[in-house]
């Protein structure tokens, strides 16, 4: 068999130029989507652009949405289709034709999982000069390892990638896609208010003043956008703080005779 031609341009380092062209270019597809009245998919965003995404269409008509890669992946792909179209008729496509494939790579020996991390599998894949943006979220399970790609982008990874940090590798595409769920556990939490701050303070532990350091490094996403401490949530909102963990808000469940609110939050585990 000849080598199959690299189908990949150079790869660059995300800048923010990077962010721009790529919400620019999904923004394009999403528009095309309705015009033409066909079903397409952007490449993998992280949850950020995802947000900055659906902020920018918020209020446009426009083509719809599922989300691929995922139920509760870090990051997704969307999958457009026409507004014109209902959603089990798009999930039918799906079914037919599902532009993400989940590939499972393990070791041509059984003495293969010496533990690669998620760095050692996306830098093999990388070094082969696939974009990120190509490749959704990378997990780990029974000493295998698990990665969405876009199916366009598959039989280039199933014929160049043979090893991972020295370790030869077998390659396979799953039948059914799937993701470890994420350990969620409700808590409840007193608060005076609703305020975010306020309800990071509590999550985390922290200070009113150390929490306010995150919002002033723009550390702190709310549904994948930025978040000022001074905005109020209703429930239902995924809170980010990076390098502390997320959850999602519930919402109020009562008020205290002292006055204080009893919140109750899913925090990831």
């Amino acid at each position: 068999m000849e080598p199959q031609e690299n189908p990949i341009l150079e790869r660059k380092s995300k800048t923010m130029k990077d962010r721009e062209d790529i919400l620019a270019h999904v923004e394009d597809i999403w528009r095309k989507t309705e015009e033409r009245g066909i079903v397409r998919n952007s490449p993998f965003l992280s949850e950020r652009e995802r947000g900055l995404f659906l902020e920018k269409i918020k209020r446009e008509r426009g083509a719809k949405f599922l989300l691929l890669g995922g139920e509760e992946a870090e990051r997704q792909a969307f999958f457009f289709y026409p507004s014109f179209m209902e959603e089990e008729e798009c999930k039918e496509l799906l079914l037919e034709d599902n532009p993400v494939v989940l590939l499972e790579i393990q070791g041509k020996q059984k003495k293969f999982s010496e533990e690669l991390s998620h760095r050692d599998v996306l830098g093999a894949i990388m070094s082969l000069g696939i974009e990120r943006e190509m490749l959704g979220d990378i997990f780990f399970r029974d000493e295998k390892s698990y990665v969405y790609l876009l199916r366009k982008m598959r039989d280039y990874l199933l014929e160049n990638l043979q090893q991972i940090r020295h370790i030869s590798v077998e390659i396979k595409e799953c039948e059914e896609a799937f993701v470890p769920k994420q350990e969620r556990i409700e808590e409840q939490i007193f608060a005076a208010s609703e305020r975010l701050d306020g309800i990071v303070s509590a999550v985390f532990h922290l200070s009113r003043g150390k929490a306010q350091e995150y919002f002033a490094k723009e550390l702190v996403y709310k549904d994948g956008l930025a978040a000022k401490g001074s905005s109020s949530l209703k429930g239902g909102e995924k809170i980010s703080v990076r390098g502390l963990g997320k959850f999602h808000y519930l919402g109020l469940e009562k008020n205290t005779k002292k006055g204080r609110m009893v919140l109750r939050i899913l925090r990831y585990g």
